[in-house]
């Protein structure tokens, strides 16, 4: 192969590897550095071969380095951005075990160092799973695919407008997560005044022992009822996903 397109391979390889360290699953902390690097490259070769295009290298050093590492931060971008709705599924959960008096029993995770919530960990693997089952995976490789035709590698350009619209899909990580607790936080909220109620009527009845099961039990009779539409929310979160995608590289 000549230097062009030895050049262009590389950059493919620093985008897409850059995007996968930071997904869900290849950013888990025992996932091998190995594998992860192996996947971007095997990604990146059968682009490589599927494309005609070719990029033709800097003459000098230090514009070499800077446009490999703006293909970095493309992928990383990407990635993290990918990363951001599936930790919304994860607020969601805390927020939920937050009302419930579930967040003391929080977990140590070794996947990610950090503690985390029962049903934080819940909401963030059934998130992940779903992704999985509605081939969510297959418009995610798509996307990055498609990001080589819309954003050249090494013809990236980072506009002013980048940082305001990356700031609201942070933003948006919250809605989220508010949107999918907010069944159950509505209705221990209305638990609880009830049980305030009852407690200013009956005076004898002991409103923190009774209340304690009584949320947990009614948090977990609320979730049972919601979970099927759960899933139809979360499928429709996925498609606000891929939308950014495309929204997101159109800035680069």
């Amino acid at each position: 192969m000549s230097s062009e397109q030895w050049f262009y391979l590389l950059l493919l390889f620093a985008r897409f590897t850059a995007a996968i360290a930071v997904l869900p699953i290849f950013s888990m902390r025992g996932m091998p550095v190995l594998l992860k690097a192996g996947f971007g490259a095997i990604f990146a070769y059968l682009l490589f071969i599927a494309s005609t295009q070719e990029a033709a290298p800097p003459p000098h050093l230090l514009t070499y380095v800077l446009t490999v590492a703006s293909e970095v931060l493309v992928g990383l971008t990407l990635g993290l951005l990918v990363l951001f709705f599936f930790t919304a599924a994860r607020i969601a959960g805390q927020f939920v075990d937050l009302t419930m008096g579930l967040a003391q029993a929080s977990i140590f995770d070794p996947q990610y160092g950090s503690q985390v919530t029962l049903f934080g960990q819940f909401y963030y693997l059934f998130a992940l799973a779903l992704y999985f089952s509605v081939n969510g995976h297959h418009y995610l490789f798509k996307g990055l695919a498609q990001s080589i035709k819309l954003v050249p590698p090494g013809g990236a350009v980072l506009q002013a407008a980048l940082m305001p619209r990356f700031l609201a899909y942070f933003s948006q990580m919250f809605t989220i997560a508010f949107q999918l607790a907010a069944p159950v936080i509505i209705v221990l909220v209305i638990s609880e005044l009830a049980l305030g109620l009852l407690g200013k009527t009956v005076p004898q009845l002991n409103v923190f022992m009774v209340g304690m099961p009584l949320k947990v039990g009614v948090g977990l009779l609320v979730i049972y009822i919601i979970f099927p539409y759960l899933a139809q929310v979360i499928t429709t979160v996925f498609d606000t996903l891929h939308q950014n995608l495309q929204s997101l590289l159109a800035l680069l």
